[in-house]
């Protein structure tokens, strides 16, 4: 009898147990869906309100050392842009009130073709910029230089496009701007 009731209780407890994991998977897929809304879903209907864009930007002339992302983003700069440790790097944080007013360009930029590159080759962090949402996380991410002609979109490596560059134009330094719109002209002429 003890072994009949042993064998009701375990089969009780085993019920309950893959009951219970079912229903959390159940909830983790539910979760995936909400988790998994695009970034251009966000332009589209307008709501930046909980998006915050941040860019990281170090002059690409400063040095020829090559600088990894964790560096350019691990802390040498302050959110004045001071020089710290030699290197004179900027960390900006824009809002979602002013992203609105830049919605044409963010659209043009999350919907501009790429072309992958096959064979991935170093990183040379410069300029990275990360689009993230309050609830959702990281919605879409820059990074620029691969080896050579070479930029990162959202961890992949793709050919050279400016479209990526001109996005953060509108909210970086003077001096940043100059040097970004210097790049763009002199690989604009070695494409022509």
């Amino acid at each position: 009898m003890n072994i009949k009731k042993i064998t009701v209780l375990s089969f009780t407890i085993l019920f309950l147990l893959v009951s219970t994991i079912l229903v959390g998977c159940e909830r983790c897929s539910m979760n995936e869906k909400e988790a998994s809304l695009s970034f251009s879903e966000f332009i589209e209907s307008g709501d930046f309100n909980d998006i915050n864009l941040t860019i990281y930007y170090m002059n690409f002339a400063l040095t020829r050392t090559r600088v990894r992302l964790y560096q350019l983003i691990g802390g040498w700069y302050d959110n004045s842009g001071q020089l710290i440790a030699g290197w004179y790097t900027h960390r900006i944080v824009v809002a979602g009130e002013d992203l609105a007013e830049q919605r044409d360009l963010i659209s043009r930029t999350v919907n501009a073709e790429v072309m992958p590159i096959e064979n991935e080759t170093f990183v040379d962090a410069r300029l990275y910029y990360v689009f993230e949402h309050a609830k959702y996380g990281e919605l879409f991410s820059f990074l620029a230089f691969g080896g050579g002609d070479t930029m990162f979109v959202n961890g992949v490596e793709v050919e050279h496009n400016g479209v990526f560059y001109e996005m953060v134009l509108p909210f970086l330094p003077e001096d940043a701007v100059e040097t970004i719109e210097r790049y763009l002209n002199a690989m604009r002429l070695r494409t022509q």
